[in-house]
């Protein structure tokens, strides 16, 4: 709105935004994960991904303090196993956290980067609490093609009677 156009969160955002993250070091890019503004993290987030280390992202990750800091570290280690595929069996280890949007953005990296590796660990996923938990679990279970999976996948449908239909299309694929 004109009426908050000077504040000083936008000045700072503008600044941000505006910034060469590249002459940064690399704890500086990292704590800006943790951003409010959603542009900002995104660019720490595709700095620190070009930069190609792991560790910055999986100490955010890990961080429960994080906030969407933690879904930005996610996104860009599967930045950084698109390139070298190694880097996506880190992204296992969030499939057992506790925050339902971290083990559901886990899977779909995991999906997305065709990490065939987490196949066993995606399988319990299918009977999360959380409905888009077992959506991306079932959705990455198809792309990598588990086939030990499919009791569970026609376990998960049966039990969705049809209410869900993303989750019956996932289930599908």
């Amino acid at each position: 709105t004109p009426s908050t156009a000077g504040s000083a969160t936008r000045k700072e955002v503008l600044s941000e935004l505006r910034a060469d993250f590249r002459a940064r070091p690399v704890a500086g890019v990292s704590s800006l994960l943790r951003h409010a503004d959603m542009r900002v993290r995104q660019k720490a987030q595709f700095e620190l991904a070009r930069r190609g280390d792991v560790q910055p992202f999986l100490v955010a990750a890990r961080d429960a303090s994080a906030g969407l800091g933690r879904l930005h570290a996610i996104w860009g280690i599967a930045q950084l196993a698109r390139r070298q595929p190694g880097h996506a069996s880190h992204l296992s280890q969030f499939l057992a956290d506790p925050d339902a949007e971290v083990r559901a953005q886990a899977a779909k990296m995991i999906g997305d980067v065709r990490y065939a590796g987490a196949g066993d660990k995606l399988v319990p996923l299918l009977k999360d609490s959380a409905p888009r938990v077992q959506f991306f679990a079932a959705e990455a279970l198809g792309r990598i093609a588990h086939k030990p999976a499919t009791p569970a996948l026609v376990t998960m449908l049966a039990a969705n009677d049809d209410r869900d239909v993303y989750l019956r299309h996932a289930g599908s694929l």
